[in-house]
């Protein structure tokens, strides 16, 4: 009886061990929160993969996916960022839209870890812009971006067209295309972010570089250069060349018409290529060209920067797993993972040996040319809807839809902006 009592003893003993054991092998496992914004192929896709194969070489951290549609990310990450179950890492715009979340103590210094990792020196330096702050890293680059004029060389060709050089010139092009019984831009303003890209690189071509950021950061607020009323003026003449209601389509549209012939140029996103490769690859690769926004003759600003800043991630200053988020961006921007985004969405990463020899990484001319402009540039304007204070960004926003619709002139909405930016600025005090 004893011996069976012992032997009962040491086998509750066993099993207990093993009990322990298992629960410490799962204590051991860390669950990062990851939220993002890609719900829609061929990123989504993309982003699972790297995911699973994230968690098959890294056994001890688990990525527990969050996700929200584009159009409801920016509002729901305020939210979520503010709470206790915030993400450990979350994609983010840079510039002001990130600033803010680094004034109010929302996010990890990744400074020191982009320098002693070594991540810094492999990225493009003008890339990492949009996530700094007084000297400070607060994020890293996800995929270059750019906003560029794409157009259909089968158009172009027929009409005996180059891509230009100026204002002027582009504009008689956009008469001949007129002229030859084809709408010459595609514009879908339905979510207004596509108008506030115009601005974007209008107000930096036509307003001198200091006042710009002076009146962006809000140390003057003032908005009252004629260079603001020119960019708008600008936006507002090109209407005559584009497609009758703007405000009602999406950029969906607008695309479509540039692939099926039925107009000649859309002003899009570098990042742009990724869908015109899921709408129509053999298009992409053999008609579809671009070119940078042209001089404008006689406008006061700086007209070698080119217009966009990259999506990126950033991390929670709430993450109790720093180090495991670490190695979790590693990930994220090492070759292979970024040869995988390239391979399977069509997304360029920040990283210098991709960026400098890109015709190395893949056959699509637009990638490649784009890629070009993109590095010839001196550095990269912020969007006009990430860089400026949101009351000032929104009135922006709405405005150029109402621009588009005939509600307002250039003239009222500069008014209503001057407003808005006097408002932002008393609150900032």
């Amino acid at each position: 009886m004893k011996k069976k009592i012992i032997y009962f003893c040491i086998l509750l003993g066993m099993l207990t061990m093993i009990s322990g054991c298992k629960k410490k092998e799962n204590d051991d496992v860390v669950t990062l929160k990851f939220m993002h914004r890609w719900t829609m192929e061929p990123m989504k896709s993309a982003t699972e993969t790297m995911i699973k194969r994230f968690e098959e070489e890294n056994p001890d951290i688990k990525i527990e996916v969050l996700t929200a549609t584009n159009s409801s990310y920016k509002q729901k990450i305020k939210t979520v960022i503010n709470s206790e179950d915030a993400p450990d890492v979350f994609c983010t715009w840079g510039d002001e839209y990130l600033n803010k979340f680094v004034r109010e103590g929302l996010v990890l210094d990744l400074t020191d870890f982009l320098k002693e990792s070594g991540t810094m020196n492999s990225l493009v330096e003008s890339q990492m812009t949009a996530f700094q702050y007084e000297e400070r890293y607060y994020g890293i680059p996800l995929k270059v971006d750019a906003k560029l004029w794409f157009y259909n060389k089968d158009i172009y060709k027929k009409l005996g067209l180059q891509p230009p050089e100026t204002y002027s010139e582009f504009i008689e092009q956009l008469k001949t295309i007129q002229s030859a019984g084809i709408t010459p831009i595609y514009d879908g303003n339905s979510n207004p972010y596509a108008g506030a890209h115009y601005l974007t690189t209008l107000n930096q071509k036509c307003v001198p570089e200091d006042i710009l950021k002076s009146d962006y950061s809000l140390q003057s607020g003032e908005f009252t250069d004629p260079g603001y009323l020119q960019a708008l003026q600008i936006y507002s003449d090109l209407h005559q060349y584009m497609n009758k209601d703007v405000a009602a389509y999406d950029w969906s549209f607008a695309y479509s018409g540039l692939i099926n012939g039925d107009c000649a140029l859309v002003y899009d996103q570098y990042v742009t290529v990724a869908d015109s490769m899921e709408m129509d690859e053999q298009f992409t690769k053999e008609h579809l060209g671009v070119f940078p926004f042209p001089y404008i003759e006689g406008a006061r600003g700086n007209q070698t920067i080119i217009t966009g800043t990259p999506d990126g991630y950033a991390v929670s200053s709430r993450t109790k797993h720093p180090k495991e988020v670490y190695r979790f961006l590693e990930y994220m921007l090492s070759e292979e993972n970024c040869k995988n985004y390239l391979e399977s969405s069509y997304w360029v990463n920040a990283r210098k040996d991709m960026c400098d020899n890109i015709q190395n990484y893949t056959d699509i001319q637009p990638l490649i040319d784009g890629m070009k402009y993109i590095r010839e540039s001196t550095s990269t304007t912020p969007w006009i809807d990430t860089e400026l204070d949101p009351k000032i960004a929104q009135t922006y926003v709405n405005g150029i839809q109402q621009i588009d619709t005939g509600e307002v002139t250039p003239e009222q909405l500069i008014g209503q902006i001057q407003q808005a930016a006097k408002s932002a600025k008393e609150e900032r005090k």
